[in-house]
């Protein structure tokens, strides 16, 4: 019997993997039950201040425990969850539009426009991307002519009652938008159109990372002298190795929760293999779940920028009232800061500290501005001159210049903005592998140790619209 028709039936003389359970319809994904609306330190600075407002419990630079780690435990690989849209959508041109002459549907000639959807009906009225003040009119009964792959023919005439009227070239090129503002009919009409929409879902995968550190067997029997460490009969290389190792994985962590990129397409297939043909599963960071963090260019900060930036983004409130992080570098923190003490004026704090003496504080740990409670923090990896960055004509790293605005409010259910999540228990794993050294009942023949740690994490942005980031341009040739 065939449970489920036209999935595959068998496979053979393969080790099965979490591929295998998705293509064979073994496992679905894993769902989260919110529902949100998306459209209405040092190594772990940003996991950090997250635990601080109890967006999961735990800083990531700490090794988890079984009393307190901070991950929703999921069961599949692929987690997602609802996103409540809008109840309208927005189109865009694919092609330039078609017309004759050089004034684009003057004296009520035809403009021809070329859309990535057939959301707008006939009769609709059209609004461009100046504002709506320019106004088009599908001026015909026919539905819309899908021409090619992705892109629908509309025939259109400029709405006004001067037949002078056109509409500037511009506003009709390829990747303008455009929006659905009404429709109107002639007497005696015939039909109307339907529309309907439905919620999205968003979705990302889980990372697998792992590091190890090993030492011989001779190595670790020898102890270190009282010149070169105080308290004789410590294993010095190993104490060193293993925080080395739970250093590197905190930032590794870090990196893959803001940045990481996804391996796998919309229709799950997986598209990073190693050299030997083994599929390669990876999720999208915070950054670039939906389609990405809404980026602002800037050359010399100034009020309007912060003013756009927190215009475009989505920014809900929690029980600490509407709060944004402002993740960032050194330069970026050094002229916001001064950016909002020239807004807010200097009010410095005389402090004296036993054994300093005096000294003038002019920091500060938050700023309110508009209703909004912005928090810096500084990434260290942001300004790490073993990070690859590029220096700008004034000498200072570009990276340093980078800042990411990421809202910590919640969305009605009072649920965490940003979830860190895990595999089953693979929030750690954490084991030696011992063999002769030990001696006894071996794991295998080599005269050392090696110690391994494996995690399967990542992280869900329920406010897709709640993350923007500020960048100084780079242009390379």
């Amino acid at each position: 019997m065939r449970i489920l028709p036209g999935a595959p039936r068998e496979f053979a003389n393969e080790t099965p993997t979490t591929a295998h359970m998705s293509n064979y319809l073994i496992s679905y994904p894993e769902m989260l039950p919110q529902v949100f609306t998306a459209f209405d330190m040092e190594i772990s600075a940003f996991s950090s201040l997250l635990a601080r407002r109890n967006m999961y419990s735990g800083p990531l630079a700490l090794k988890p425990e079984s009393n307190r780690n901070g991950y929703k435990i999921v069961g599949n690989r692929k987690v997602m969850w609802n996103v409540k849209g809008f109840s309208e959508r927005k189109i865009r041109f694919v092609k330039d539009a078609v017309y004759d002459g050089s004034y684009p549907g003057q004296y009520q000639t035809i403009i021809r426009i070329y859309t990535d959807s057939n959301w707008a009906s006939p009769k609709d009225v059209i609004g461009l991307a100046d504002d709506n003040r320019t106004q088009l009119y599908i001026a015909e009964d026919r539905l819309p002519e899908q021409v090619e792959q992705g892109c629908w023919e509309y025939r259109c005439k400029v709405n006004t009652n001067d037949p002078t009227d056109y509409v500037p070239s511009g506003l009709l090129a390829a990747g303008m938008e455009a929006n659905i503002l009404y429709n109107q009919y002639e007497e005696m009409s015939e039909t109307a159109y339907e529309k309907y929409t439905f919620d999205e879902k968003a979705y990302t995968y889980l990372t697998i990372q792992r590091l190890k550190w090993s030492i011989s067997g001779s190595a670790a029997e020898y102890k270190a002298n009282a010149v070169w460490m105080q308290h004789n009969g410590v294993n010095m290389w190993v104490t060193k190795a293993q925080m080395e190792m739970l250093k590197r994985a905190a930032q590794y962590r870090e990196n893959q929760i803001m940045f990481g990129k996804s391996t796998v397409a919309a229709d799950d297939k997986i598209i990073m293999k190693t050299i030997e043909g083994f599929d390669v599963c990876a999720g999208d960071g915070i950054m670039n779940q939906g389609d990405g963090a809404w980026r602002l260019p800037y050359y010399e900060l100034t009020m309007k920028h912060i003013d756009t930036l927190l215009e475009n983004m989505a920014i809900y409130q929690n029980s600490y009232g509407s709060e944004v992080a402002l993740i960032c570098g050194n330069h970026f923190r050094s002229r916001f800061n001064k950016l909002m003490r020239n807004e807010a004026g200097v009010d410095p704090k005389v402090v004296e500290v036993e054994g300093q003496g005096k000294g003038i504080n002019m920091d500060y740990d938050f700023y309110k501005y508009n209703g909004i409670k912005i928090i810096p923090t500084v990434v260290p990896w942001f300004d790490s001159p073993i990070r690859a960055s590029m220096l700008g004509p004034d000498g200072v790293r570009t990276s340093s210049k980078r800042a990411i605005f990421c809202s910590l409010g919640n969305v009605r259910t009072n649920e965490p903005a940003i979830e860190l999540l895990a595999l089953g228990k693979r929030n750690w794993l954490e084991g030696e592998v011992n063999g002769i050294n030990k001696g006894g009942e071996m794991a295998n023949s080599v005269d050392g140790i090696h110690h391994h740690i494996l995690f399967e994490t990542g992280a869900a942005l329920k406010d897709l619209n709640g993350i923007a980031e500020m960048y100084t341009p780079v242009f390379v040739s």
